[in-house]
């Protein structure tokens, strides 16, 4: 009987290609970068679907913001990977 493990190996294997990639082609000009979205994309037909389901509670990101993420990945070239949004702030009790 095969064993399937999900895409969890592909994705490690693609993040660290990318990783590789990126030290390898610092001194050319060539940008290798990924921005993982957590969230679905506000305006898209998926996300107009979801709409459509009242059990679906996903995040939604404006792509807007995505643009200016991207952007800003690529103008700073200062880290070769970014979750957008970001993880949730820490809770703090409010006693």
């Amino acid at each position: 009987m095969p064993h399937f493990s999900g895409v969890g190996p592909v994705v490690s294997a693609a993040r660290n290609y990318l990783y590789f990639l990126n030290t390898e082609l610092a001194d050319t000009g060539v940008y290798p970068g990924t921005l993982a979205l957590g969230a679905g994309i506000a305006r898209s037909e998926p996300a107009r679907a979801a709409r459509a389901d009242a059990r679906a509670a996903f995040p939604m990101v404006d792509p807007d913001d995505l643009a200016e993420c991207y952007w800003d990945m690529y103008t700073r070239r200062d880290r070769v990977e970014q979750l957008y949004p970001g993880p949730p702030a820490p809770q703090t009790d409010a006693a």
